[in-house]
């Protein structure tokens, strides 16, 4: 192989070595470009599990609160209840009373 064959080689190699360079240059500002998307979306899904995270908090204080005021109407509705039932045995033992009372004044 002579001189100038030598030199046609090693410029078709730099030349190629030049394409592949440029190639790389390219898919490396693609990676870039997708790395910069994909970093934008890690905020937002951050921000999201964020909000998640504070809208969980909320509701779980609102079912908290819930739990607590249903607690509470329940205790206030048995006790209600139970003074139903005094009020409704006065009642009955009234009743009674009061037809005891007309019996004697009707004998």
């Amino acid at each position: 192989m002579t001189d100038k064959d030598l030199l046609v080689v090693v410029s078709e190699m730099l030349r190629k070595q030049d394409q592949q360079s440029e190639k790389l240059d390219e898919h490396s500002e693609i990676l870039n470009q997708h790395t910069g998307i994909l970093n934008q979306h890690t905020e937002i899904l951050n921000l999201h599990t964020s909000l998640i995270n504070e809208t969980n908090a909320t509701l779980k204080q609102f079912m908290e609160v819930s739990i607590q005021q249903f607690q509470q109407q329940q205790q206030f509705n048995e006790r209600f209840l139970a003074q139903l039932n005094l009020q409704q045995q006065f009642n009955e033992k009234f009743l009674d009373k009061l037809g005891d009372i007309e019996k004697s004044l009707n004998k």
